[in-house]
Order: structure tokens, then sequence, then C-alpha cells
């Protein structure tokens, strides 16, 4: 099948875009700028410029994938009341997990259209509530790859709408952590120590519920998140 030329230039831009912010994501990691206190030095030394940089962090970091997202989390912890963390927070990893989405379905639309015969999606029978469960479940596990998520939803039928719900109410737990933990911090040592350690239990504990069965999931949902945790 022929593909479409608008589509391939889309791609080639998505893929020029990807590479350049993959480029910029590398360098601040290798730089030593993704650590609570340097980026909660920063933000207090930019004042007002302090959030929207947080922001950016955030959502670099979720685009390009390896680079923690936590770290942001609670340096905005470090340094604002904690409603105007969270909400930077969130604010940054949806921009992140919306840039992600769109490459990858810009990106793969020129291959989907040549393997699927001008379907533009994955699985593009798969009902919309069934694809929004996969990456609600997704996103409350805290193994799973956030990067990972984003990417692979964006080749499937899911719609932006539903994706970026789903990833916000998914991801709104632990980012709510990770901001006390933060704030924890910039408080006081034992409470950093106490709110430190519950976290570290949840991240081991939560995945094992899930193995056990003490959080129930339907089979389809628990095969979908073994694979994700487990590609190869």
């Amino acid at each position: 099948m022929r593909i479409e030329p608008r589509h391939g230039k889309q791609a080639l831009l998505a893929l020029m875009v990807l590479a350049g912010l993959v480029a910029l994501g590398v360098w601040v990691y290798q730089a030593g700028w993704i650590d609570p206190v340097r980026l909660e030095r920063l933000g207090l030394r930019l004042g007002p410029w302090g959030p929207p940089m947080l922001a950016g962090v955030m959502a670099l970091t979720v685009v390009v994938g390896p680079i923690p997202t936590m770290v942001v989390s609670v340096a905005a912890g470090m340094i604002y009341d904690p409603v105007l963390a969270f909400l930077l927070s969130m604010a940054g990893a949806l921009t992140g997990a919306g840039l992600s989405f769109w490459i990858a379905r810009l990106v793969g639309r020129p291959v989907i259209e040549r393997l699927l015969h001008g379907h533009v999606a994955l699985f593009p029978e798969c009902p919309q509530h069934i694809l929004f469960s996969m990456v609600l479940v997704a996103r409350l596990i805290p193994v799973v790859s956030f990067a990972l998520i984003s990417y692979a939803s964006g080749l499937t039928a899911l719609t932006t709408g539903r994706f970026l719900v789903a990833t916000a109410l998914g991801m709104a737990p632990m980012t709510l952590i990770y901001v006390l933990a933060g704030k924890g911090i910039a408080i006081d040592s034992g409470w950093a120590m106490a709110v430190g350690l519950a976290v570290v239990c949840l991240l081991v504990a939560l995945p094992k519920m899930v193995d056990a069965g003490w959080i129930p999931l339907p089979a389809s949902w628990r095969a979908f998140v073994d694979h994700l945790r487990h590609p190869h």
C-alpha cells in the first residue's frame, strides 16, 4: 500500500522533534541537573520562572524515558506548597505523555498504514473502554515504564482525551506521595525518613500485591501488565 506523502512528512518532523528532545534530555541528565537538591536551588533562583522550569523538566523526563520523573516531583515538593507542586508535576507529566503519544502516532502511522491497509492505529476494533482501562492499570503499577505506556498507546486506536484522563488518574497517587516526600525533606529529616520509608514500602509492595492477587485484576489486564513488565 502506498503511504500518503503528508504522513511521511509528519513522521519525519516527529522524529526530528524526538531526536532533539532526547538529545536535550541526555545533556540535562549528564550535566547532573536531574537531582532534587540542584533543581530546588535552580527553582528558587528563577523565582516566578521556577514553576514552568520544573514542569518543562518533568515533560522532558517523560519523553526521554529512562530519566526518573520522581526526582522532579520531589524537587517541586521541596520548593512549593503541596497543591502547587502536585499540579506542576501533573501538568509536566501530562504534557510529556501527550508529546510521546503523538510522536508515536505520527512516526508509526506510515508503518501501520502499510501493514494494516489503511487503518491509522493498531487494534482499531478494540473498544475504547478496554484500551482506557489498560492504560489506567499500567499507570498504577510503578514498575511499568511511564514512557513505554505513552509511546505504545500512541500506536493504538485510543483517543487522546481518554489517554490523558487514564494517565492523570493512574499517576496521581504516586505523584502525590513523591510531592509529600519532597515536602517532608524540606521540613524535617524525621518526617522525610518516615515518608521515604512509606514510599519505598509502597513501591515494593504494590506489584507484589498485584502478583499475589490481593489487588484483583481481570485476566486480560493482568496479562497486559505482565507483558509490559516483561516485554521480552
